[in-house]
C-alpha cells in the first residue's frame, strides 16, 4: 500500500465498526460503555508481533486482523466463555494497510457472534497488534486445575498441520490450501468448550504453544500425571509437528464421563473430541505411549 494511514482518518473508521447494540450506535468516547450481560465476565488479551507470529511475505493485513481475534476467541473457548466484544490496540508503519487489517478484525469478531468496540492506533516501524475479548460465563468455567486422576483426556481435533504450513511458508515452499489455512486461518473450538462445559469437564486449555507444553501446563495447574495412548496427528504432519509445533487451536480437556462428552458433542451436530489418554494421580509419571513426555512446544 503506497498512501499512508492517517490517525484521525483511521480512528473514525474503528468508530464506524465500533457498536454494541442492534441499533449501531458509534462508540466515539474516550471508553466504551456495555450493557450488563447479567453474567460474570471472561477476560483475555494476547498480541501478534511481526516478525515472531506472522510474516508480511505471506500473510495478508485482513488475515493478520482476522487470527488476532481468533487467537483470543479460542482462549474463551477454553473456559467455556461465549464472546462478546474485542477491542484491539493497533501498532503499524505509516504505509500498512491498517484499514484491511480492520476489515479482519471486524470480520473475525462476527465470525464468532462478537462485536468490534473500540481500541487504539499508534505509529511504530513493525507491525503489533494486541486484542482484548470479553465473553459471557453462561456457563461453568473451565480451568486448568481442575483434572482429577482417572479423568479422560480428550483433544478435539488432529494435530500438527499449522507446523507444517508455517516451515513450508517460511521456506517459500507450495503450500496445499488446506495446510496454509491451518496456519492463517484457524478456527476457535467455541461449540467444543461449550459442549465440554455441559458434559462435565473438569479442566480445559487451548492448544496454541503445543500439545505437550500445553498438556504438561494444565497437568502442574491440577497437580497431576498422565499418560498419553494416542497422539492424534493430522494427515501430512509428523508426531514432532503434532507435540510441539503449535498454532492448532485444538481444545485439551479433562472429563470423568466419556460417554456425557460424546452426548453433548452430538447435540450440537460436531464431531466428537478424541479420547487420547488417561488422568494420573501422580504427577511425576507423564508419559506418551510408554515413554516420558518432555514439555516440547513454543516458548516466548
Amino acid at each position: 500500500m503506497d498512501r499512508a494511514w492517517d490517525e484521525l482518518a483511521t480512528a473514525e473508521g474503528i468508530a464506524r465498526r465500533a457498536t454494541w447494540d442492534t441499533t449501531g450506535k458509534i462508540l466515539g468516547d474516550d471508553a466504551a460503555v456495555v450493557p450488563d450481560p447479567g453474567a460474570p465476565l471472561t477476560i483475555c488479551a494476547d498480541a501478534l508481533v511481526e516478525g515472531i507470529h506472522f510474516d508480511l511475505r505471506y500473510w495478508t493485513p485482513t488475515q493478520i486482523g482476522s487470527k488476532a481475534v481468533t487467537v483470543n476467541i479460542s482462549d474463551l473457548a477454553a473456559m467455556a466463555a461465549q464472546p462478546l466484544w474485542v477491542l484491539s490496540t493497533i501498532a503499524a508503519p505509516k504505509h500498512f494497510d491498517v484499514d484491511r487489517l480492520l476489515e479482519g478484525i471486524e470480520a473475525g469478531a462476527a465470525r464468532y457472534g462478537a462485536r468490534l468496540i473500540g481500541g487504539d492506533l499508534t505509529r511504530a516501524e513493525t507491525v503489533v497488534i494486541s486484542v482484548t475479548a470479553i465473553g459471557s460465563q453462561l456457563l461453568p468455567p473451565l480451568r486448568r486445575s481442575g483434572a482429577l486422576p482417572d479423568d479422560t483426556v480428550f483433544v478435539t481435533g488432529p494435530l500438527g498441520l499449522a507446523s507444517v504450513a508455517l516451515e513450508r511458508l517460511s521456506g517459500a515452499m507450495i503450500v496445499d490450501e488446506r495446510t496454509r489455512l491451518a496456519l492463517l486461518d484457524p478456527s476457535a473450538r467455541l461449540n467444543e468448550g461449550f459442549a465440554a462445559s455441559r458434559a462435565g469437564a473438569s479442566a480445559a486449555i487451548d492448544i496454541s504453544d503445543g500439545f505437550a507444553l500445553d498438556l504438561h501446563r494444565l497437568a502442574n495447574a491440577s497437580g497431576v500425571g498422565f499418560e498419553i495412548s494416542h497422539l492424534p496427528v493430522a494427515e501430512g504432519a509428523t508426531r514432532r509437528d503434532a507435540l510441539g509445533g503449535g498454532e492448532d487451536y485444538e481444545l485439551l480437556f479433562t472429563a470423568p464421563d466419556p460417554s456425557r462428552v460424546a452426548e453433548e458433542f452430538a447435540k450440537l451436530g460436531i464431531k466428537p473430541p478424541l479420547m487420547v489418554g488417561t488422568v494420573l494421580a501422580d504427577p511425576e509419571q507423564r508419559a506418551l505411549e510408554g515413554e516420558p513426555l518432555d514439555p516440547i512446544g513454543y516458548r516466548h
